[in-house]
């Protein structure tokens, strides 16, 4: 099954992207492994390729807060003209069938629409000149 979420940002697509590929600046439950000591992060997330050009970000979760395997998500950050972007956020995931609905809540809502409300807004008061 495949859960996206879509936003637009007030903000130029580079610096969205930046935002993007570190989740710490902006997710407040995810971090990326490293493969060093425990994070505090709830959630921790292996990024498996990023594409600076592409702005887009592919990532695991190892260990994933829901019933599912082989999770695998994506983040694209697009140019959408005017000092704005468009983010997509995607997961494929395997999940039970009846499971499905309530992964599209909690993992698109809870998750996906949260976090992205969150780097809108970090992106978007970065981009207020300090007065």
């Amino acid at each position: 099954m495949r859960i996206t979420r879509r936003t637009f940002v007030a903000a130029p697509a580079e610096d969205v992207w930046k935002l993007a590929c570190d989740f710490s600046l902006w997710h407040p439950k995810l971090a990326h492994y490293t493969g060093g000591p425990e994070t505090s992060a709830e959630l921790v997330v292996t990024v498996v390729e990023r594409d600076d050009a592409a702005m887009s970000l592919r990532y695991t979760m190892p260990e994933p807060p829901f019933s599912i395997v082989d999770h695998t998500a994506t983040i694209t950050v697009r140019d959408n003209g005017h000092s704005t972007a468009y983010v997509t956020w995607e997961a494929d995931v395997d999940a039970a069938p009846e499971q499905q609905d309530e992964l599209e809540d909690k993992l698109g809502d809870d998750v996906f629409d949260v976090a992205l409300d969150q780097l809108a807004t970090t992106a978007q008061d970065a981009q207020v000149p300090s007065r």
